[in-house]
């Protein structure tokens, strides 16, 4: 050690500084691994939701446009406006 008279910096001994950090990383990496993925379940379900809302719009796609879904809609939709009195009759 440099007595406090001499104010010199001690020399850094980089092998002694990179066996340290080897050291900690190597710790924390251990962990890492014991905790487990975070939000692994969340994944999972945020992913399965948006697969739930794909095949919905694909089913809602098919019946309104190639099932003839818009078809049915349209003669329901006549037959109750001429089943109904109109706003205009005296």
């Amino acid at each position: 050690m440099n007595p406090d008279a001499d104010r010199k910096p001690e020399p850094v001994d980089s092998e002694q500084l990179l066996r340290s950090l080897d050291l900690e990383l190597m710790r924390q990496r251990a962990a890492r691994q014991q905790e487990g993925p975070p939000y692994r379940s969340l994944k999972a379900v945020s992913l399965l939701f948006l697969v739930a809302v794909i095949l919905g719009a694909a089913f809602a796609f098919y019946y309104v446009f190639v099932a003839g879904g818009l078809d049915e809609m349209r003669a329901r939709s006549e037959r109750h406006s001429t089943a109904t009195p109109s706003s205009r009759a005296p």
